[in-house]
């Protein structure tokens, strides 16, 4: 050490002073290792009163008057979200069919992919003496979002209500069986062009439109499908919606989805001959489909899509 000192010519006070500067530094050394061993040792404890109060703040909702019951919030908290997660997984038994929303038992609506709490909100309109008197009705319910009302609404068949008149209104004219007969609902499945032609806007030209469309289609399953027919405008479907009706739907020509081929499937108005082409090489590839919700494997059709063809196909396990 005298060397090195010597070496740099450091003079006596000079000399002390290094050793005094080196004494401090050497002091501040030993005291930052023993307050870094000291904050080291008790990590776990810090996080874990970390966690434990980020915790109670997230489940403090409610400014409860006595802790004791924050608990019990917390054991509330997970009970919800296990039924929610519950009902997430019912969304994967979805079957859908027609069905009448009035009055619908809460098995079906639960088949149909709805939550008990989105049923519950339906069973208490009904309860209120409110009816679903068209498609749109169930759309207003709050409970439906928009995603689900598109997948439903295809399958929405909801039975007209039949008003008869009291004939002691008025005094039996000569013209009262005009009006009855016209007040009478046509079935778009079963009418002829004579029929269709007594409905106002439709004429000879566009009843046989109708008609056409109708083989082609195999039968309508829903009365708005009018509005896919050419020639018949928004104002003409608002004029003759009220007078028309489809009783069944028995008469629906199904078309065998295990067996029919690409060219035949893809003349359907519903479906392009690329789509008939995918629907049928997947078929070929992973084996017949045994229900509608197979279709959504595919990955190339809309959820519109499946829903419009969905009534004029049979599977394997289909049991509409």
């Amino acid at each position: 050490m005298k060397r090195l000192l010597t070496y740099f010519k450091f003079n006596k006070t000079e000399q002390n002073g290094f050793f005094v500067i080196l004494v401090i530094i050497i002091l501040f050394s030993i005291v930052y290792s023993l307050l870094n061993r000291e904050r080291k040792q008790e990590p776990i404890a810090h996080h874990a009163r970390v966690f434990e109060q980020s915790f109670h703040d997230s489940t403090d909702v409610v400014d409860y008057p006595n802790k004791k019951f924050s608990t019990t919030a917390i054991h509330l908290e997970k009970n919800t979200i296990s039924m929610d997660s519950s009902e997430t997984h019912r969304k994967g038994d979805v079957k859908l069919f027609y069905f009448d929303p009035n009055n619908l038992s809460q098995e079906d609506w639960r088949k149909l992919g709805l939550s008990d709490k989105q049923i519950a909100v339906i069973k208490n309109y009904e309860k209120k003496g409110g009816r679903f008197r068209d498609k749109s009705d169930v759309r207003k319910m709050y409970s439906i979002n928009e995603k689900l009302y598109k997948r439903l609404e295809p399958f929405i068949h909801i039975k007209k209500e039949t008003t008869t008149k009291s004939t002691t209104d008025k005094p039996n004219l000569f013209y009262d069986k005009f009006e009855t007969d016209k007040a009478e609902l046509i079935d778009i499945n079963t009418c002829d062009t004579t029929a269709l032609m007594s409905l106002k806007g439709i004429g000879t030209v566009l009843s046989k439109r109708i008609l056409k469309y109708k083989e082609v289609l195999g039968g309508f399953y829903r009365i708005e499908q009018l509005k896919e027919v050419y020639g018949v405008t928004s104002e003409t479907y608002d004029l003759i919606k009220d007078h028309i009706t489809i009783s069944n739907l028995e008469g629906i020509k199904k078309i065998d989805i295990n067996q029919i081929d690409a060219i035949s499937l893809g003349k359907h108005p519903y479906l392009s001959p690329k789509d008939a082409k995918l629907i049928v090489n997947y078929r070929e590839q992973h084996g017949n489909y045994a229900n509608i919700e197979d279709f959504a494997k595919i990955g190339t059709l809309s959820d519109l899509a499946i829903a419009k063809i969905a009534p004029y196909l049979i599977f394997e396990n289909d049991s509409r």
